[in-house]
């Protein structure tokens, strides 16, 4: 039974059965008498990241409130320095001890579900008082155990933005490098001058072309900076070996989230295609060049919340199969994006043509762009 979701899924029914006989309260409580808030998830890091809107609306809403952040043990570290004054619970559903530490956390009062539903079952096994989460998760039954469900958006906006909504009152303020500081942390040598290229991403639809990445990199270089390569642990094979020079800086899945996000702080920029570590670079202040095929810049691009860093999307506008209208298992009616996988049997991509018409010149101008000011 090791690293299986079997026992914490008992422990979670056990404890869920009898609140489900005999009922439960359905009041939302007073802000006045809100004292621990818990955020609850288990989603990739882009999408963790893109959601710091939520916790800085929950401190600005809730100032004296005791906030928990439940999230996967991998994104445990990025909160050390405790964000929005945010303390982290890591946990996974494999792990019936972090399942049974949530259970028995003591009063509760409030659960918010960044957009996974069916974690609400969970929510219930811990004694919420109130749980919230976004409405439309498809299937239906993820949604039974809500209090409330917040709709979408119903015009475009990034999903940063989205986040947020969970929670009543004015917009956040904007990002500062201050909300969250950077780590103390030691890291390799770099350049003195550099842009990090992160060429991983959490879909092969997403992976740019190894010649389009060795020639953002001689443009580059010409531009008089250093090149850092970057990728996740078990993605070496997607560095572009022939482009890869003597005095360029390798860090190949050797880094903690925690290092990586320093390095990207102290590059000049950084080029990323639309994945997690893209997001991580918006926490840092620098400028970012997000590469966008199969996503759409409008659903995740900086929105309004990271809206004070320097970025630039580089993409097509416009793709022929970039025609699917859900986020997160939700029909959104405005939204178009790509959510295939690489594959050969429809309706998978076969050849990730959105990503290969990104032209590395405009992705070299568009970085030359945003150092332009600061030379």
């Amino acid at each position: 039974m090791k690293n299986s979701r079997v026992p914490g899924r008992l422990l979670i029914f056990a404890l869920l059965l009898p609140r489900l006989l005999f009922g439960w309260l359905r009041h939302k409580p007073a802000a006045a008498n809100v004292r621990r808030i818990v955020v609850l998830h288990q989603f990739l890091l882009g999408d963790a990241l893109m959601a710091t809107s939520l916790l800085a609306k929950l401190r600005q809403q809730y100032p004296a409130a005791e906030i928990l952040l439940a999230c996967p043990p991998l994104q445990a570290g990025l909160y050390a320095a405790r964000p929005y004054g945010v303390q982290v619970l890591p946990w996974s559903p494999r792990d019936f001890s972090a399942i049974w530490r949530l259970c028995t956390l003591g009063r509760v009062d409030w659960v918010l579900l960044m957009g996974e539903n069916r974690l609400s079952f969970l929510a219930r096994a811990m004694g919420a008082r109130w749980v919230s989460g976004f409405a439309g998760e498809m299937p239906a039954y993820k949604n039974w155990l809500l209090d409330e469900a917040v709709p979408y958006a119903d015009t475009p906006e990034a999903w940063t933005d989205t986040a947020a909504r969970l929670v009543d009152g004015p917009e956040p303020a904007r990002f500062a490098l201050g909300d969250w500081p950077l780590p103390q942390a030691a890291l390799p040598d770099l350049p003195a001058r550099f842009v990090l290229l992160h060429v991983g991403a959490s879909s092969a639809t997403r992976y740019w072309p190894a010649d389009s990445w060795t020639a953002l990199a001689q443009l580059l270089r010409t531009q008089g900076l250093g090149i850092v390569w970057s990728c996740g642990p078990g993605e070496q094979q997607l560095l572009p070996v022939a482009g890869i020079l003597p005095e360029d800086t390798v860090l190949a899945g050797t880094l903690s989230l925690p290092q990586l996000r320093l390095v990207m702080a102290r590059a000049q920029a950084n080029v990323c295609p639309d994945t997690g570590v893209a997001h991580l670079a918006k926490t840092t202040g620098q400028p970012l060049v997000m590469l966008f095929g199969p996503g759409a810049e409008i659903l995740f691009g900086p929105g309004r919340f990271f809206a004070g860093s320097p970025f630039a999307g580089v993409g097509p506008a416009w793709f022929p199969c970039r025609n699917q209208r859900t986020v997160h298992h939700r029909e959104v009616d405005w939204a178009l994006r790509c959510g295939r996988r690489l594959g050969n049997a429809p309706p998978a991509c076969r050849r990730p043509l959105c990503m290969e018409a990104i032209q590395p010149e405009a992705v070299a101008a568009a970085v030359g762009r945003m150092l332009q000011p600061n030379d």
